[in-house]
């Protein structure tokens, strides 16, 4: 397999290159030991201690490109960015790297945001006000916002207001595919979805008896859609595009969790993610006495058809192909070990997107990692009372346009 995220012509295309400045005399030596390095560094996914585990072949030579490879893949690969709320200020926001662990930016938006993000994918922001108007925002680049058509009220069966949008998912970037990018919704209480192709001046909407959806990904040549009742269906957007698609069920609806999560790993595997919390209600007094909490995540992977994208098997894993998965309020999203050094494999870093109970009683503070390994939880930044009735935190890519060019 080849190391994640970039074609395996492509890493020996730039392995050359890094090493171009070898000596005549080392190059025939070079090139001599460039197949057995391709081999290395795609056994296992491209795991960095396993490649200097079995590397004791391959010259110091390699072992140097090797390390310029991975800078390079670490320039390209970003890591995601913790958007943090300012109570100073109700257009800025302030970046939390995982990797300096602080604040290392600040970013400013063109007007006032509004009380919660959407939706965040390959670094645009996705927010919402209160008639409805979904707005996509890059505030890495000088680029103009993108104001989405204005939603039928007439779909919503109460009181419009921001948490009736509650999760936007992009096809594409629109800074690179501006005229061929879809975006897709997760809309009103019971979770329905609807669809706008650029260039369209509508909605389209998914039929009404489908609903309950947490999470979508764009996977190969099909949408899948999961719920929080575990299940699963699959559409196809390249036909008719005035018409809603037709929805193939893939698993029907079988047990709860609060949410259900779609990530595509780094070597292109599928998995489905079910988050489960606990939530302390006194049925006498009608209160929520604690915040609500994850206490547990299960991860299952979706073996599909590679031909017609059926389910073939949902298998219950304890893995996620080494990678780390973020989760919240953007478009769910994994990251090789490789890129993510500091971080540990097979754990998912997640932020607080369930609102309907208890989010605004305590803040959206339930957020920290979750370890596969040993089932065990971590506190990656410290929730602060002040953030209590502020925005809640969000994961955002930056330069995001960078690895929407390069996976391609």
């Amino acid at each position: 397999m080849p190391l994640p995220f970039l074609p395996h012509s492509r890493v020996k295309a730039t392995v050359v290159a890094t090493s171009s400045n070898a000596k005549n005399g080392q190059s025939a030596a070079a090139s001599g030991n460039l197949d057995e390095f391709m081999r290395l560094t795609s056994v296992g996914g491209g795991d960095e201690l396993g490649f200097r585990d079995r590397g004791g072949a391959v010259s110091r030579h390699w072992h140097s490109v090797f390390n310029t490879f991975l800078d390079y893949r670490r320039q390209i690969n970003p890591i995601p960015l913790l958007l943090i709320p300012s109570k100073k200020s109700t257009t800025k926001r302030k970046l939390y790297s995982l990797q300096a662990k602080s604040k290392v930016s600040e970013i400013e938006f063109p007007k006032p945001y509004t009380w919660r993000c959407c939706g965040s994918c390959y670094g645009w922001l996705a927010t919402v006000d209160d008639s409805l108007i979904i707005t996509l925002s890059n505030p890495f680049l000088k680029v103009s916002s993108i104001n989405l058509p204005r939603f039928d009220l007439l779909r919503i069966e109460y009181t419009p207001c921001q948490n009736q949008i509650s999760k936007v998912f992009l096809s594409d970037d629109p800074l690179f595919h501006p005229d061929n990018y879809v975006v897709i919704i997760i809309y009103c209480v019971v979770n329905r979805l609807a669809i706008h192709k650029s260039g369209q001046k509508n909605w389209i909407y998914i039929d009404k008896d489908q609903d309950h959806f947490t999470d979508v990904i764009f996977h190969k040549s099909l949408v899948y859609a999961a719920g929080n009742l575990s299940h699963l269906v699959s559409f196809d957007l390249n036909g008719e595009t005035s018409r809603p698609p037709k929805l193939k069920v893939l698993v029907r609806p079988n047990f709860s969790t609060n949410r259900s999560y779609l990530v595509k790993s780094s070597m292109e595997n599928l998995y489905s993610i079910h988050r489960y919390r606990n939530l302390d209600y006194d049925l006498e007094d009608d209160e929520i006495d604690t915040p609500d909490t994850t206490d547990m995540f299960k991860v299952f992977k979706l073996v599909l058809d590679d031909e017609s994208g059926e389910l073939v098997e949902k298998r219950k894993v304890n893995h996620i192909d080494g990678d780390i998965v973020f989760l919240g309020d953007n478009q769910s999203l994994s990251v090789s070990a490789l890129d993510f050094p500091e971080g540990q494999p097979n754990s998912i870093y997640f932020t607080d997107d369930i609102f309907e109970l208890g989010y605004s009683l305590f803040g959206p503070q339930d957020i920290g990692i979750f370890h596969l390994k040993d089932k065990s939880f971590e506190k990656y930044y410290q929730f602060k009372s002040s953030h209590k009735d502020l925005p809640p935190y969000i994961w955002i890519l930056p330069h995001g346009r960078l690895k929407s060019t390069l996976s391609n």
